[in-house]
């Protein structure tokens, strides 16, 4: 994925405010109320999450998506801008309301969320072709979280990464969970999808869901079968599992006391992707986003990492450094 172009990235997918309380015991049983430690209302959608982790780590980043034309659109475009990211592709729905996530902390770092999606359910393949002038200043084309954007088709998203391959970019996936449960017939699209895709970035739960096996190690050979590119599987606290080139790579996870993992798979995503920008061998780019996510995971403000907050890898560390002047 290195070239002599600085790292780029274009992502098309939902953005939204997440009002997260943690601390919280157990979950309440309906008429109930439990009390968390803390809260806080963060800009977010695995568009939101995934671009600033993005940026921060020195990837030239635009955004398409939809917000409501309210104070929380403009507060994530501000969000966004204040990371120099490019919001030129965020549009402003008139009577729709942005979206927002309410998510569940259990003091363990794991989480569940209630969610809703407000103007990201117009967001359709129109949105992205309609601007794809933008898409083409980009090394790569990441469409994610497509679960919280229903008016994206399977078909669509094909037609979008078909014509970035065409012209030399490089197509990033990660679907996020579908709450419709994975049924037959959306299983069968996202695997034949794949034969689009050059990264295919699930998670353990995605990955099994997709192929309906419950070894993630044979979810990985399925879903290679189908990939034109790499998949990489996210397992949390087990670490990672990559087959790249009929190559498996499997990469630890970094040991950290959870605070938060609400969008650690997004930081995952930014930081793999960029590493690969900026010339890292593959083992060594999911090391480097291993490392990020941990960063993210183990702190509840400040969360996104600087290329200096990573340090395992200073070979890595210089060419960000050098790029990035």
């Amino acid at each position: 994925m290195s070239n002599k172009l600085p790292p780029s990235i274009c992502l098309a997918g939902n953005l939204n405010l997440d009002l997260m309380i943690s601390g919280i015991k157990q979950i309440p049983s309906w008429g109930e109320e439990q009390f968390g430690t803390q809260r806080r209302c963060v800009t977010a959608g695995q568009a939101g999450y995934m671009g600033i982790a993005a940026a921060r780590l020195g990837t030239k980043v635009s955004i398409l998506g939809l917000v409501g034309a309210d104070s929380d659109g403009v507060s994530i475009q501000d969000d966004l801008k204040r990371e120099k990211i490019d919001c030129s592709g965020i549009r402003s729905v008139e009577g729709q309301a942005t979206g927002l996530t309410v998510a569940i902390i259990r003091e363990d770092g794991e989480r569940c969320f209630v969610s809703e999606i407000g103007a990201s359910s117009l967001f359709d393949v129109d949105c992205i072709l309609s601007q794809w002038d933008l898409v083409t200043r980009h090394r790569a084309l990441a469409i994610v979280g497509i679960f919280n954007t229903p008016s994206m088709t399977i078909d669509g998203i094909q037609t979008c990464f078909d014509k970035a391959r065409k012209q030399g970019i490089v197509t990033v996936f990660d679907s996020g969970w579908d709450t419709g449960g994975w049924q037959e017939q959306t299983r069968r699209d996202t695997i034949r999808l794949l034969s689009s895709v050059d990264l295919f970035l699930p998670n353990e739960d995605e990955a099994c869901a997709i192929t309906q096996v419950a070894d993630v190690h044979l979810a990985l050979d399925i879903l290679a079968k189908a990939c034109s590119g790499a998949v990489v599987i996210k397992m949390g606290s087990k670490g990672s599992i990559a087959r790249v080139a009929d190559k498996t790579i499997i990469v630890p996870a970094r040991p950290v006391e959870s605070a938060n993992a609400v969008g650690a798979g997004d930081v995952y995503d930014a930081a793999l992707v960029s590493a690969l920008q900026f010339g890292s061998e593959f083992k060594s780019a999911m090391e480097f986003a291993s490392d990020a996510a941990a960063y993210y995971v183990a702190r509840l403000d400040d969360r996104f990492p600087s290329p200096s907050d990573i340090t395992s890898n200073t070979q890595l560390l210089q060419k960000m450094q050098e790029m990035s002047l």
